[in-house]
């Protein structure tokens, strides 16, 4: 679970359960952190169903009396395809993450919501399908008027896997995660938005992977925002 922020103990105020209040309208699917980029402001809609790789038990064709199923082991979550492209370092500029939220602010247009970022983001896909997440450092919540600032130090960590051109998030830890969110400098709790903002762009995403660049595209609603990453 992610860390508690510091001076947490504020009541939210009414503007952070507002901005709760625009996350889930725009969110189809209603699990806790589930989403996208540095954003969750959508989660992720399903690419295509993941097919089973566990094997199925077997047991003798005889007529025994209890035939004893063969013992099979739960498979640890790792990528199926295009692995020799998708492992390695990528790099999100700050550019490509203006970019992104630029796509979620359009989605968001009549929403009384705007979110500017600052700084850049990296994402680090294993071969054995565990992932490293750090997003940008800070993301600026202007709802209907307040500025709401949450600052994030550290990553995330978790498991990910590949089904034909989709990437999906099955677990994640962010208790290497530190958020701090403040409103006119004191300290304020930023519930949902700052569980979502963070999360890695790989939940339930289609990619395009090319030697150098990873494009990542989550469905957002009725819309899409893309995010591109660089090899380092």
């Amino acid at each position: 679970m992610p860390q508690t922020p510091r001076s947490t103990k504020a009541r939210k105020s009414r503007v952070t359960a507002y901005a709760e209040g625009v996350i889930r309208r725009f969110s189809p699917l209603a699990v806790v952190t589930a989403a996208v980029l540095a954003l969750g402001l959508s989660a992720c809609a399903p690419v295509e169903e993941k097919p089973a790789t566990q094997p199925t038990p077997t047991g003798s064709a005889s007529a025994t009396p209890t035939p004893t199923p063969t013992p099979t082991a739960t498979p640890s979550p790792s990528p199926t395809a295009d692995l020799a492209c998708l492992v390695g370092a990528w790099h999100m500029g700050q550019d490509q993450v203006t970019a992104f939220y630029n796509d979620v602010n359009s989605l968001m247009a009549g929403s009384g919501a705007k979110f500017t970022p600052v700084g850049t983001a990296d994402l680090i896909l294993r071969k054995d399908g565990t992932y490293t997440w750090t997003p940008a450092e800070q993301v600026t919540a202007n709802v209907s008027g307040t500025t709401i600032l949450i600052n994030f130090k550290g990553s995330i960590t978790g498991t990910y896997t590949v089904t034909g051109n989709g990437i999906g998030s099955q677990t994640q830890d962010t208790s290497g995660l530190e958020i701090v969110a403040t409103i006119d400098g004191k300290g304020t709790d930023a519930g949902a938005i700052s569980q979502q903002i963070s999360v890695a762009p790989i939940s339930d995403a289609k990619y395009g992977c090319k030697p150098d660049t990873l494009t990542l595209i989550n469905k957002l609603s009725d819309s899409t925002a893309t995010s591109v990453l660089h090899r380092e």
